[in-house]
């Protein structure tokens, strides 16, 4: 029996193929690395947890439109170009704005979140243009920041919808909500501290 154990894996080592250290197809790395960057700082990461709260509170039907200004708000944002000074700060004001509707009034004040959402979504857009190199490998960066950036708030959103359909327990949108205070007050205190001046400065 150890016999055949020991041949059952002679098939796997001989198809096995040459490593290769680059993918083999060009500028999928760029595309990897955009998909990633709209989570790769702690304000991005903030942002859209704090907006899949938010989108987590609408039913099905009223949430396209906070996902769809998200996704036109992104585009623009990339489009556009760098507008906005002091992106990271502004980027925890709007995870603050998106994290108190959240905690007091979710599922409430449809207009106000899409806004937030657009908010948001402009200025993760706006945070996702890559450095100065070739305009294709750009491009294919910027098309995985904004994969990235609409397919992961859809997934959160996801997670979000199926934990509060599958367990239907009062205290189950109550944590939730708690979940938005605290992180609302993580966001507000990391905005707080992008305005004081380190002891090096003066």
């Amino acid at each position: 029996m150890n016999g055949i154990r020991r041949w059952v894996w002679l098939p796997l080592v001989l198809a096995a193929a040459p490593a290769q250290a680059h993918s083999p197809v060009p500028g999928i790395e760029g595309f990897y690395t955009g998909l990633l960057h709209p989570f790769s700082t702690p304000a991005q990461a903030v942002l859209m947890v704090g907006l899949s709260l938010l989108a987590g509170g609408f039913a099905i039907a009223a949430v396209r439109w906070v996902l769809v200004g998200f996704l036109i708000a992104s585009l623009a944002g990339l489009a556009v170009g760098p507008l906005v000074p002091m992106v990271d700060p502004l980027t925890f004001a709007a995870a603050v704005a998106a994290c108190v509707l959240a905690a007091l009034a979710p599922g409430q004040l449809a207009g106000l979140a899409v806004l937030v959402a657009v908010i948001g979504g402009y200025l993760i857009g706006e945070v996702s243009i890559p450095d100065d190199g070739p305009t294709r490998d750009r491009l294919i960066t910027m098309s995985g920041s904004i994969v990235g950036a609409n397919v992961g708030l859809l997934y959160l959103f996801g997670i979000n919808t199926v934990i509060r359909e599958r367990f239907t327990w009062p205290w189950i949108d109550i944590a939730f909500r708690v979940a938005a205070a605290w992180l609302g007050a993580i966001a507000l205190l990391m905005f707080a501290l992008g305005y004081v001046e380190s002891p090096a400065a003066s």
